[in-house]
């Protein structure tokens, strides 16, 4: 019997260090994900700006923009890629937890919704998913 409590304390301290782990892994994709959103919105702003300064004088020449166009799509496809290993990081913890996707996500009732970035069933009159963050609603 002390046996059994030992490896349930065990399996719990676990399970609490892989989804700090996780989190913290998340928050920090988060993090960079936004950073670059930011840049790309700069990087627009920019581009339009010089866009319109050129059109202005009556020299536009798209060959100075596309170095900027070019930087957006580089950082869009950063972004896309920390999407990805986001997902890769909740999938391999919910492996080695041995949780299933209908332990993550239950059924959706009248009164929840899912979250589409992790899944969570939530209730539906919240703005933010209770277990990631995600914006639910405009």
């Amino acid at each position: 019997m002390a046996l059994d409590f030992k490896q349930g304390i065990s399996k719990q301290i676990t399970k609490l260090n892989m989804k700090t782990s996780t989190f913290l892994e998340e928050n920090k994709i988060k993090t960079y994900i936004a950073t670059l959103e930011n840049d790309i919105r700069d990087l627009k702003v920019k581009a339009g700006e010089l866009g319109y300064a050129m059109w202005k004088a009556g020299d536009f020449d798209v060959a100075r923009l596309t170095p900027m166009y070019e930087e957006i799509s580089t950082k869009e496809k950063q972004i896309l890629e920390q999407e990805q290993q986001m997902r890769e990081i909740v999938a391999k913890n919910q492996q080695v937890l041995g949780q299933t996707s209908s332990e993550q996500a239950p059924p959706p009732t009248a009164n929840t919704i899912t979250c589409p970035k992790c899944g969570a069933a939530c209730p539906s009159d919240v703005n933010f998913c209770k277990k990631c963050g995600n914006k639910l609603r405009g």
